[in-house]
């Protein structure tokens, strides 16, 4: 038995672009704006269980003083809990480093509207005690521009059949 599309294609999209213009964008630029030496990040996706539902979509933003983030000197610091000296040589307050490890976009929604829209952008059979390269699938890339923000969506879709997907908890009409 499949589980029934909560959304069109076309709605699917829609949302995903408003949930990128209107939370992640936000969080993206407020640190920007906080550490005038970060030039870019990257909006990170992943779907696994941890701790409540098994279809929850993960977030992760990696903010770097290059043009693009290095996603594999990021998870090598993440995996050794050290500082990113590659995407962050010349940060070294504490303020930065405290701020950036808890940047997450406010009430992301793990188990709920991350999973129709972003689900089908994730890797199959990923786990929480996987590297952040291994688990995580970029899917925006942000850079600072004399103009403001720009926005680059990245993520390509592995797992179309996903996209606009009924949470699994979610009963069915």
């Amino acid at each position: 038995m499949t589980t029934p599309l909560m959304y069109t294609p076309q709605q699917t999209a829609a949302l995903r672009e408003q949930m990128l213009k209107e939370r992640v964008e936000p969080t993206v630029w407020k640190h920007l704006q906080r550490h005038p030496q970060l030039r870019s990040a990257m909006f990170l996706v992943a779907q696994y269980w941890d701790d409540e539902a098994d279809d929850a979509v993960h977030h992760r933003l990696i903010f770097s003083e290059l043009e693009t983030p290095d996603l594999q000197a990021a998870s090598a610091a993440a995996a050794t809990a050290e500082w990113d000296a590659v995407n962050l040589p010349s940060s070294s307050d504490e303020e930065l480093q405290v701020g950036l490890d808890l940047a997450y976009v406010q009430r992301w929604p793990d188990n709920h509207e991350a999973i129709p829209l972003f689900a089908a952008f994730t890797r199959e059979d990923c786990h929480q005690d996987m590297s952040l390269v291994d688990a995580y699938t970029p899917y925006a890339h942000f850079q600072r521009t004399p103009q403001g923000l720009v926005t680059q969506v990245v993520g390509v879709m592995l797992r179309p059949w996903l996209d606009g997907i009924r949470p699994e908890w979610m009963p069915q009409d």
